[in-house]
């Protein structure tokens, strides 16, 4: 039987990301730097005492997929995306409830993105493959509801909003005119995410 909170003041978990939802929306027309969901793709520990928590994750991600614009958009192009994603961070959270299973958190996060892909049409008629190295930094803040599932287990879903900068460095090549353009820029994106975290409480 499941119930809210935990048994003691001070508690250590250890677990998994079961599931991340990066995007509430399937976003086919433009290259994304992240899938839409992940599965069990993610380390987690937590150390609470009292209302105060410690926080650790990471996480590494290899997804694959596709970009194509609808046929009214004339001067977009479409082509496909190979991510890996390596992600390691620390956080904490408070709770005004005295048990813990409503709390506030926020994550700070190193990541690093690696990506490769191809690129076709738009006005000009490119055709054009790609690599990008990315490095940033990301904050995740929002609320999360702790639930003891039974003996030593929690599973803990929790929504937040992401704020992610990262400086990237890019190469484009035309196999055709065999032409490299070398380029780099950053990138700010806001969004909001979805967790849910399963650990085992081990002390």
């Amino acid at each position: 039987m499941s119930s809210f909170g935990q048994d003691s003041t001070k508690c250590f978990e250890f677990g998994s990301s079961l599931l991340t939802v990066n995007s509430f929306t399937q976003n086919t027309y433009f290259a994304q730097d992240r899938s839409q969901f992940e599965f069990l793709n993610g380390i987690f520990f937590r150390y609470t005492k009292k209302r105060f928590a410690f926080r650790a994750s990471t996480s590494y991600s290899d997804n694959y997929s596709e970009f194509k614009p609808p046929i009214t958009w004339i001067d977009a192009g479409s082509g496909s995306i190979h991510n890996k994603d390596f992600r390691i961070g620390i956080g904490g959270q408070f709770s005004f409830i005295k048990k813990g299973w409503f709390y506030l958190f926020n994550d700070l996060s190193y990541r690093y993105l690696f990506s490769t892909g191809e690129y076709s049409g738009g006005i000009t008629g490119d055709h054009n493959t790609f690599k990008r190295r990315s490095n940033g930094f990301e904050s995740l803040t929002g609320f999360g509801f702790k639930i003891h599932v039974f003996k030593k287990i929690y599973i803990s879903p929790e929504f937040g909003y992401n704020i992610s900068v990262k400086f990237v460095t890019a190469r484009t090549i035309s196999p055709f005119e065999g032409k490299q353009t070398k380029y780099s820029y950053f990138d700010l994106l806001a969004n909001s995410i979805l967790k849910l975290h399963l650990t085992f409480k081990i002390n």
